[in-house]
Formats: C-alpha cells, sequence, structure tokens
C-alpha cells in the first residue's frame, strides 16, 4: 500500500520520528483545503489547522515509509504527540470514512497512485491553558494577532519560529495579516 502523508506546518521543517522517504521529500501540490492558524497549542503557538474558515491553499505532501494504513496513522499520531482520533485518513478501496472536506481529498487521491491518504486532523482552539492543563482564558478568534503581540519570552520566540517556517505555499489571510503586522516573514526551510 503506497499511502501519502499531507502536512502545512512543523511537520514539513520539523519531522521528528515521522517516518517519510526523505528522497521522495515533500511536494507542492497536494490537495487544496482552507488552511488558517487557528489553534492555540500546548506551548503557546498559534498553529495551522484545516478548518471552514481558512484560505484554500494546496497543502504539501509526501510517502510514508510504512506499507500499512494503520501503522502510518500510528506513526503520525506519535509526532503529533497526539491520539489515534486526531489523525484523519481515507483509504481509496474501503471509501467507508467520513471526513470534512472529503470531497477536496478524495478528488485529489483519484488522480495520484495512492492507495491512501493521512493528515492530522486537529481543530480550531481558543483556550489558553497554563502549565497544569487548566483554561485559564479564551481568546476571540478575530483576536489572534493581538494575542501573538501579547505572548513573552520563549512562548513569543516558538510561536514566531512556527509562523516564519511554515512553507510558503500556505499563504494564508492571516498569515498575511502577521507578516504584515509583526513583520514575522517566512525563513527558507532546507
Amino acid at each position: 500500500m503506497k499511502i501519502a502523508i499531507l502536512g502545512w506546518g512543523s511537520l514539513i521543517w520539523q519531522p521528528k520520528k515521522l517516518a517519510y522517504n526523505k528522497t521522495f521529500g515533500w511536494q507542492k501540490d497536494g490537495p487544496i483545503l482552507p488552511i488558517e492558524f487557528a489553534r492555540i497549542s500546548k506551548d503557546g503557538r498559534l498553529t495551522l489547522v484545516i478548518t471552514e474558515n481558512g484560505t484554500k491553499v494546496p497543502v504539501l505532501f509526501t510517502l510514508s515509509n510504512y506499507h500499512n494504513l494503520e501503522e502510518a496513522i500510528l506513526n503520525l499520531a506519535v509526532r503529533e504527540g497526539s491520539g489515534r482520533n486526531s489523525i484523519g485518513s481515507y483509504d481509496k478501496d474501503t471509501f467507508s470514512s467520513k471526513f470534512r472536506f472529503e470531497d477536496e481529498i478524495k478528488n485529489w487521491i483519484k488522480n495520484t497512485d495512492f492507495d491512501a491518504v493521512i493528515w492530522t486532523n486537529l481543530g480550531e482552539n481558543w483556550n489558553i491553558k497554563n502549565d497544569k492543563g487548566d483554561i485559564i482564558r479564551q481568546i476571540e478568534s478575530e483576536r489572534r494577532i493581538e494575542y501573538l503581540k501579547e505572548l513573552k519570552g520563549n512562548k513569543s520566540v516558538i510561536a514566531e519560529e512556527y509562523i516564519r517556517r511554515t512553507p510558503i505555499e500556505i499563504s494564508t489571510f492571516f498569515r498575511k495579516e502577521i507578516e504584515a503586522t509583526l513583520n514575522w516573514t517566512p525563513i527558507l526551510n532546507e
């Protein structure tokens, strides 16, 4: 089984132990999905997710080293530090799964020689948590740039790095706003 992994954020420039074909690399003509900086992560970064409120952009993809879909899903879940349920998947042969933006992914994969595709499937999150994981406040999605301005120290640095290292192809509405307001322009990845 030939499995594609979709990516649009740190998975590309910081794959950690993701088992993917480094020779194949990250290709730039993946499915067009609505992506936006719309999730506050555990470490305070504002990260990219697939969201109805996103900008439609072509995401990147690579080839998994695994030939078994469950193994590939588990590998991606471990890399993301999340549970199995946070990984989306589609297998051409089973046609059984239902997921958001199904048409975009199915239309893309039918024109490839991949048998299946997987991706990180986390939703928007506007909760700011303390070190114990307790919600200390929630921000409104329209205030995401103000949120970034308020970050201090290491949280500010890692938030800036994430946004600046995001592949230039992921040119979302709020990325342009962040670049214009904070001057967090792209850093080209190696």
